[in-house]
């Protein structure tokens, strides 16, 4: 997509128009990779959290909203000085960690702070996760992807947009079955028609991947943060965050791990109970 946008955006300049179709596509690959790597510097950092995240500095009220949480992070062993703290505009309770050392903190969190709606320790158990994350190093190259899937991002946040509108009218079976029968009819058109009719189902199994990638990543994510959290005693707050903001089952599993992580290995009651108390259990209509 980078090359679509290099074409039309330095297919008119002269300069470059001699090169050729090929010499466009091969100048738009050298500038985004040379973007990439600056992104992945300590500037480049703070400036895709100004751009994309619209992060800013805190300013008075935000850092004094924000001081009692610092010592709860320093209480349970998370520096905040190896920080660097920034104020995005969303009004959710949310923390964003970008790179190596930048959390975006809402300033949603902070208001909620600042009203007396959340206690110093959820915003540092929120907090530290997303350092949980970061130190892990699974932000580390986020700049420079950033960067690189910035057109692709853009697209797929319009397919989600589509599909969120289209999602209140229609239910979730018939938007499965819309999609197996648009790759059906794609196949078959590539068979009999035209072999470029095979875009479209290609178009979708890239989105379906690409979807699939996001929510692996939010799993790998959530699941770093969480054993993070253990490690410096602020699992049961994050729980009890997380029960009180969600309700699926998902977010229940999850806090019943954070709060009892020595029973997750261990085997269940019903499972390894007596013989007459599993027969009991497995049988039905009595």
């Amino acid at each position: 997509m980078w090359l679509v946008i290099g074409e039309g955006a330095l297919g008119w300049y002269d300069p470059v128009r001699h090169l050729g179709r090929y010499g466009t596509a091969t100048l738009t690959v050298v500038a985004v990779l040379l973007l990439a790597a600056a992104a992945d510097t300590r500037p480049g950092e703070r400036w895709l959290a100004r751009v994309f995240l619209r992060a800013r500095a805190h300013r008075l009220h935000q850092r004094h909203a924000l001081a009692p949480v610092a010592q709860v992070l320093l209480r349970h062993g998370v520096p905040p000085q190896q920080l660097e703290l920034l104020v995005g505009p969303c009004q959710q309770v949310d923390v964003t960690a970008l790179g190596r050392r930048t959390v975006v903190v809402s300033k949603g969190l902070v208001d909620a702070l600042w009203s007396g709606q959340r206690r110093p320790q959820q915003a540092a158990a929120l907090i530290a996760h997303e350092v949980g994350v970061m130190r892990s190093g699974l932000t580390r190259h986020d700049p420079a992807m950033m960067v690189l899937l910035a057109p692709w991002k853009i697209w797929i946040t319009w397919i989600a947009i589509m599909w969120g509108i289209a999602s209140t009218f229609l239910s979730h079976r018939v938007m499965v079955a819309c999609l197996v029968i648009n790759a059906g009819v794609g196949i078959w058109l590539g068979v009999t028609e035209d072999p470029a009719m095979y875009v479209s189902t290609v178009v979708m199994v890239v989105v379906l991947a690409t979807w699939w990638a996001i929510r692996s990543w939010d799993r790998a994510r959530a699941q770093v943060g969480d054993q993070y959290l253990l490690q410096h005693d602020l699992a049961g707050v994050y729980a009890d965050l997380l029960t009180a903001t969600f309700t699926d089952d998902h977010t229940r599993d999850r806090a019943v791990r954070l709060r009892h992580p020595q029973q997750q290995h261990q085997p269940s009651a019903f499972t390894a109970g007596p013989p007459g108390a599993q027969d009991l259990l497995s049988t039905t209509g009595r």
